[in-house]
C-alpha cells in the first residue's frame, strides 16, 4: 500500500478539502453547546430528539466539556483545510478518526434501538462521519500524481 501524502492535483486536493471543511463544519457546530445556557442546550437537545433533560451541574460540565473538545476538532480541520501540506500528519489522521468515529455511532445506535422517528438525529451523525472519512481518505490514497 502506498504512503498516503497530500493531492498534488487540484481535482482530489478540491476533494481533501471539501472533506476538511464538512469535518471543520460539523464538529465546530458543537461550540454552540459550550456556550449557550443549560435550558437552550437542553431544549436543543430535545428537538433532536433526547427526552426533556432537567438541570444537572454535572451534566452541564460535561456537556461543556465535550461540546468544546468537538469543536476543537473543527478548529484543527479548519486549520487543515486552510493549510493542509502544514498540517499533512493531522490531515493523515481525519479519515482514520471519521470511521472510528462513524463505526462507533452505529454501533451504538444498534445496540440503543435508536428509530428515526424518535431519535432522528443518528443518522445524519454516521452519515456525516462516513462521508467525511471517504473525502478525507480518498484523495490521500488516489491524489498523487503518476510518475
Amino acid at each position: 500500500m502506498k504512503d498516503p501524502r497530500i493531492p498534488e492535483t487540484p481535482g482530489w486536493l478540491r476533494i481533501l478539502r471539501l472533506g476538511l471543511l464538512c469535518s471543520a463544519c460539523g464538529w465546530g457546530i458543537s461550540f454552540w453547546f459550550t456556550f449557550v445556557p443549560w435550558q437552550n442546550a437542553a431544549e436543543q437537545l430535545r428537538a433532536m430528539g433526547a427526552k426533556p433533560l432537567h438541570y444537572d451541574p454535572l451534566l452541564d460540565y460535561w456537556l461543556k466539556m465535550a461540546s468544546s473538545v468537538f469543536g476543537c476538532i473543527g478548529l484543527a480541520s479548519a486549520l487543515a483545510c486552510w493549510k493542509p501540506d502544514a498540517f499533512e500528519g493531522l490531515v493523515k489522521l481525519v479519515s482514520p478518526f471519521h470511521l472510528f468515529v462513524g463505526t462507533t455511532l452505529l454501533v451504538a445506535a444498534i445496540q440503543n434501538h435508536l428509530t428515526p422517528p424518535r431519535h432522528p438525529m443518528f443518522i445524519p451523525d454516521i452519515t456525516f462521519c462516513y462521508l467525511t472519512a471517504l473525502l478525507t481518505g480518498l484523495p490521500l490514497l488516489c491524489g498523487k500524481e503518476r510518475p
